[in-house]
């Protein structure tokens, strides 16, 4: 993929300079004249790098990468500063306020490559991490810690909105019955199935992630009741026809699936979404297994809360 190289540069002369260099290694470069425009761009272009002048009208560069560094969305982004100033104390501020490295002007066309190349490399490490600590090393979905706090920040997000939100749990039916007769590591591979079948079967802005051991986890926000059922049953179907290879021999696997669902503008904390998708995926595993049930949320603030909860997972 080609990496994009934002330039923001107040001189004509330097950004085509640079812009020659780059389009010659392959780079797709863009370019602004202004530090007011760069977060914006930023934000519109998502490019891979930014090379940043110090001296320019609104804004200076210090100021921008400031704000580069302490926004969430775009700190991750390496700035590498180029200027004509060679003082040690303005690289040693640019190295402080979190720009990756610092090109002294005027621009020799090894160099730049070279930091680029170098820049980019610790941005690719940097990601591998960040995933790793994101995701199940197995599954490739959220792990369950992530999967809490973007249930978390969505329940936050759709409170704010008034909106509808739901938390689905799925767990495998008879796992253990896998494990003790193809062995652990074929267990692996149902787990990676099932991964795989899930997000075949869900939105883009739904997000899935491994709850712990055999069970998942499902956030779908902005969703009807009807919906959540509909998504949840063509999953429960889906992965009752999927061919899983074991040992050279197909089996078919099924799973429980209990779900929340949180109408528009109820008052439920998402603790008590987890615990009653959690009630429900006990009732499915209670009576029979290989089923749906979705328990609605009720406001806490009303005189029926008590009774629901003591009702949901008898």
């Amino acid at each position: 993929m080609v990496k994009r190289v934002l330039v923001a540069d107040d001189s004509k002369l330097n950004v085509a300079m640079i812009t020659d260099i780059l389009h010659n290694q392959g780079y797709e470069v863009f370019s602004v004249n202004s530090g007011i425009e760069v977060v914006e761009t930023v934000y519109r272009l998502k490019p891979d790098i930014i090379l940043l002048d110090l001296i320019m009208p609104g804004k200076d560069g210090f100021t921008v990468c400031s704000e580069l560094k302490c926004n969430a969305d775009l700190r991750n982004i390496p700035v590498i500063i180029v200027t004509a100033r060679t003082e040690a104390r303005y690289l040693k501020m640019a190295l402080e306020i979190g720009a990756f490295d610092y090109i002294k002007k005027p621009v020799d066309a090894i160099e730049v490559t070279a930091r680029i190349k170098s820049a980019l490399r610790y941005k690719e490490y940097q990601d591998r991490l960040e995933e790793m600590a994101m995701k199940d090393g197995l599954t490739g979905l959220y792990n369950h810690a992530l999967l809490i706090d973007l249930l978390t920040k969505e329940h936050s997000k759709q409170t704010r909105k008034g909106g509808s939100l739901s938390f689905v749990m799925l767990d495998i039916d008879f796992f253990k019955k896998v494990n003790d007769t193809y062995g652990h590591l074929q267990g692996n591979e149902v787990l990676k199935g099932m991964a795989k079948v899930m997000l075949s079967c869900i939105r883009d802005s739904d997000v899935a992630g491994r709850y712990g051991g055999e069970e998942f986890g499902l956030i779908l926000p902005e969703i009807s009741k009807d919906k959540v059922l509909m998504i949840c049953e063509r999953m429960r179907r889906r992965i009752a026809l999927y061919p899983f290879e074991l040992d050279g021999k197909s089996i078919n696997i099924t799973v429980s699936i209990g779900a929340c669902f949180k109408p528009k503008d109820i008052n439920v904390d998402y603790n008590e979404m987890i615990r009653l998708a959690d009630c429900a995926l006990y009732n499915v595993k209670h009576s029979g297994r290989n089923n749906v049930s979705i328990f609605e949320a009720v406001d806490e603030s009303t005189d029926n809360a008590d009774v629901e909860k003591e009702d949901n997972c008898s």
